[in-house]
């Protein structure tokens, strides 16, 4: 099952996972917190998330042992730890910083946050990160050099190679709910947020490609912009709606290998990601989601996996690439 399509996707599912659920619970703390002038807090929180995934037929028509199926599922699971210290001065600023790590079925990642809300509508941070990625023999390689002239990946031991960078963060919180009748069913918010980061990997040189629990990535920047529509629903166990939508691409083109110039490293991926999340326990969370793309299409409808990058691309394309639930517990 080595479809970089299907590789590209996980990573970033686990942490829209994360966000969610992560939302659903802020709003409900909020509402029980009081506004004082200035406070101190410090979190400290665990998250055990159980990951069900169904890739569809498209997702996999053209994976060394899939390519005929209909679909493939499977279950992974996923922990994050989270330590977070926030400062509040009344209602103007609150200072924040947060440590965290997660280990999931893709490898180990390190990250660390740096931001300041003002008057709980616009953020501004920046991110540090790294991370190491196991690999699945023939199966799913998740880190490792691409060969051009071999046509795969040298896949790199778990611990040997990291990748590393930062990232500037800035969002912007529009509380739709202001401009609607005050009502149960109006609590909606709309949230606008773009990034723009620089990525490494210490076993790669510029311009070739890489992977470390991730998609396709060059030492080089990067950018991601969108927005999220969330509508926070009455309903006890089923907590919250959403759909957001973002479009991702490489800052400079020039940052991959020539021998990649079909490829149109130039191209800006859309998703649009509808959700909606529930409430099992007082401790069990779940969500359901679904990933649509307008992706790279190819001259060539059919190829073999590890040559997708050496593809001509010619246009894009629409489609439905993994449907996924998950169950999450917080400690």
């Amino acid at each position: 099952m080595e479809t970089s399509t299907t590789i590209r996707f996980f990573s970033k599912l686990l942490v829209l996972v994360s966000f969610c659920v992560s939302a659903v619970f802020a709003e409900e703390q909020n509402k029980d917190t009081p506004q004082n002038k200035d406070t101190l807090q410090v979190e400290l929180n665990n998250r055990l998330s159980i990951v069900d995934i169904i890739i569809p037929h498209n997702s996999l028509k053209n994976s060394e042992t899939l390519h005929n199926w209909p679909f493939f599922a499977f279950a992974a699971p996923s922990w994050t730890t989270n330590f977070k210290i926030q400062r509040s001065s009344g209602k103007l600023a609150t200072f924040k910083t947060s440590a965290a790590g997660d280990v999931n079925f893709a490898g180990l990642a390190v990250k660390l946050d740096v931001a300041v809300e003002l008057i709980h509508l616009l953020e501004l941070g920046m991110q540090a990160n790294s991370a190491t990625a196991l690999n699945y023999g023939r199966t799913a390689t998740m880190m490792g050099v691409y060969d051009v002239d071999k046509r795969n990946y040298r896949q790199d031991m778990f611990f040997t190679e990291f990748a590393y960078g930062y990232t500037y963060l800035s969002s912007l919180t529009l509380p739709i709910l202001v401009l609607l009748p005050k009502s149960k069913w109006s609590n909606i918010i709309l949230k606008l947020s773009g990034q723009y980061a620089y990525s490494a990997y210490t076993g790669a040189d510029d311009g070739e490609v890489w992977k470390a629990g991730n998609a396709n990535m060059v030492n080089g920047f990067h950018y991601k912009c969108g927005a999220t529509l969330i509508y926070m629903l009455p309903f006890k166990w089923v907590p919250m709606a959403m759909v957001a939508g973002n479009v991702t691409g490489f800052k400079h083109a020039y940052d991959f290998d020539p021998a990649y110039k079909d490829y149109n490293p130039g191209f800006k991926t859309v998703n649009i990601i509808p959700m909606v999340s529930f409430k099992l326990t007082k401790t069990w969370s779940g969500m359901f989601m679904a990933t649509i793309s307008r992706a790279r299409r190819y001259e060539e409808e059919h190829y073999k996996t590890n040559e997708e990058l050496l593809q001509k691309q010619v246009g894009a394309e629409w489609d439905l690439r993994t449907i996924m639930t998950a169950f999450t517990r917080s400690f």
